[in-house]
């Protein structure tokens, strides 16, 4: 039997090797469809539920704050008299902070935005739950501040 030449070959099978060879290509773009498509759904469902965990957050967020709201106005008013008395010339010997201010969490949001799970997220649902978290911290950024200006008040009493 002779050999037969590469020219030949491609003669005789070529329709069929072209054929061959197109459905290896388009076997090969469906599976590449196929695994992107189930990125994208793994994607989505990890963006589903970094959001519920996110809601869950600012749920118990809400009811922190709520539960600290008469400690704080507590504070609040023995700061307020304070203050008034000692610039009215009184000596303030004592006064009484105590309670529980509220301890907000910040995991779950800062979770999704480590996760890339925000990128799957509505862009105005993100950036007013973003305005959210911020109000939070300037709510515990103000609650130090309050109490550190306090604390510089007692060290300056005349008494010490």
């Amino acid at each position: 039997m002779p050999t037969q030449t590469l020219r030949s070959v491609l003669q005789a099978r070529g329709a069929e090797l072209i054929l061959e060879a197109t459905l290896i290509v388009f076997a090969v773009l469906v599976a590449l469809a196929v695994d992107e498509w189930n990125e994208g759904r793994e994607f989505r469902e990890l963006a589903d539920i970094a959001r519920t965990a996110v809601l869950a957050e600012l749920t118990g967020n809400q009811a922190e704050l709520e539960k600290s709201a008469p400690t704080v106005q507590a504070i609040l008013d023995e700061v307020t008299d304070v203050v008034q008395r000692l610039e009215a010339g009184e000596v303030v010997t004592e006064a009484r902070l105590s309670g529980e201010l509220p301890d907000f969490s910040d995991a779950a949001w800062e979770t999704a935005r480590a996760t890339g799970s925000m990128a799957r997220m509505d862009y105005e649902w993100v950036l007013r739950t973003a305005r959210v978290y911020e109000t939070q911290e300037l709510t515990l950024d103000l609650q130090r501040d309050l109490l550190v200006t306090f604390g510089n008040l007692a060290v300056r009493r005349p008494d010490l």
